[in-house]
């Protein structure tokens, strides 16, 4: 584990990335950093939909300068936001570097996401706007990431953090 110097958390909103990172950082001794805005979640839209697409690109450039400022971190883990991996540029950020994508399926997003933060604006169909994140994603984070951990199962983020730290090992 000695060459690993920082962890990258990507994933869906209501995956537990922020909860499994806190439990990570605690058991590596490391430090807990949330890079994740998380305007999608708040807002109810995707970013080019909040943003436009020159917005959305901006945004996508400030999230750039988060992994590159966070790669010369020593000794953290940090959760980044939904999007991060939409862009080439971000995914070449990250090829470098240690990311765990949190998994989780749509039916346990839709059952977390009333008891965790929900949408500020109201999202007309919830399912449908998950399924096209997934869509669109999935295969993304899977590509990005040097582990997956199935979130939609955990009863127990220690058994996940247990994983992670053998695999580290």
């Amino acid at each position: 584990m000695s060459s690993i110097k920082r962890i990258f958390i990507v994933g869906h909103m209501g995956a537990g990335k922020s909860v499994l990172a806190v439990a990570l950082a605690k058991r590596l001794g490391w430090q807990f950093i949330d890079a994740n805005p998380s305007l999608e979640r708040y807002i109810g839209r995707n970013l080019n939909e909040i943003l436009g697409e020159q917005g959305e690109e901006a945004f996508h450039q400030c999230e750039a300068e988060i992994i590159s400022h966070y790669i010369g971190q020593e000794h953290v883990v940090i959760v980044l936001e939904e999007a991060v991996i939409a862009t080439p540029e971000n995914r070449k950020l990250l090829s470098s570097e240690y990311v765990i994508y949190a998994k989780v399926s749509v039916p346990v997003q839709l059952e977390r996401l009333p008891q965790g933060r929900i949408p500020l604006l109201p999202i007309a169909d919830l399912k449908a706007f998950l399924d096209k994140q997934h869509l669109e994603r999935d295969k993304l984070y899977e590509e990005t990431a040097k582990l997956t951990i199935d979130t939609s199962e955990t009863v127990d983020v220690e058994k996940d953090v247990n994983k992670i730290v053998k695999e580290l090992s």
